[in-house]
């Protein structure tokens, strides 16, 4: 009886260990804004906590429809760019569109276990545990973790552990975006205002009665210059808004030297 009982303190023991250990987690995640910091620190934390050998985070791609690879704690950075999943034929996917966790014990049987990802890494997957990534208005993406250390089987602990890290993640990754987009912001109020400046102190000078013919063109070139520059600003912040919103995706190609 003491022995029972000695058990069950020791597993009560652990898991409030455990879960002091992801209010530890959740805090880093809420202080970390720069985007890839934080999906490094998301999946070191999935691998500790539900003790497998890897882990991975996918995050909704608008442009494809795809999740894409936004971080792995096996997968190279460059490797990742052209990595995605379709939601259909995946567990990724399902996860996703349900909005549901799954557990797959033997993935190399499961048919929606999608085989490219492994086919590619020369990785084998031997069980997986999912969970959505869920905000209060929508599902962003997946948490994987693969592959439970020493052949075991996942738990509901297991599932209820990353349930909650996916849940503090989600919540953190969309305020890293906002953080992003109002450095964005800012960024472009600082280049677009010296123009602007220069602007109003030309149409200032052109409005005075004794300004010599000469400079009056000169003036009006340099109206000129600074309204193509403006003009240049706005392209180019429109294009890194496209690429960052996902409606834009960079594509990498080999091109002779000689035609630079």
């Amino acid at each position: 009886m003491q022995a029972s009982n000695d058990e069950t303190q020791a597993q009560t023991d652990n898991l409030l260990s455990i879960y002091r250990r992801i209010i530890e987690i959740s805090q880093q995640l809420s202080t970390t804004y720069d985007l890839q910091s934080l999906l490094r620190k998301i999946v070191i934390a999935a691998n500790e906590l539900i003790h497998t050998e890897a882990s991975a985070i996918l995050l909704m791609d608008e442009a494809s429809g795809k999740l894409r690879f936004a971080m792995s704690s096996n997968i190279k950075p460059h490797e990742m760019d052209e990595m995605t999943v379709p939601l259909d034929g995946s567990i990724a996917g399902w996860i996703f569109t349900h909005g549901e966790p799954r557990v797959i014990e033997n993935a190399s049987q499961d048919p929606d276990h999608y085989q490219g990802v492994d086919d590619r890494l020369s990785f084998h997957t031997r069980n997986l545990l999912g969970v959505p990534m869920k905000t209060p208005a929508r599902v962003i993406g997946v948490v994987q973790a693969l592959n439970k250390i020493d052949n075991q089987r996942f738990t509901d602990d297991d599932i209820a552990m990353l349930r909650t890290l996916a849940s503090q993640a989600a919540v953190a990754i969309e305020n890293a975006r906002m953080f992003q987009q109002s450095d964005f912001i800012a960024e472009l109020v600082h280049e677009l205002r010296n123009p602007l400046v220069a602007l109003k102190a030309s149409t200032t000078l052109l409005l005075r009665p004794d300004l010599p013919g000469e400079k009056h063109a000169n003036i009006i070139r340099t109206m000129q210059f600074e309204t193509e520059r403006l003009i240049g600003l706005t392209d180019d912040f429109l294009n890194v808004a496209r690429l960052e919103s996902g409606r834009v995706q960079l594509e990498i190609s080999s091109f002779s030297m000689h035609h630079l």
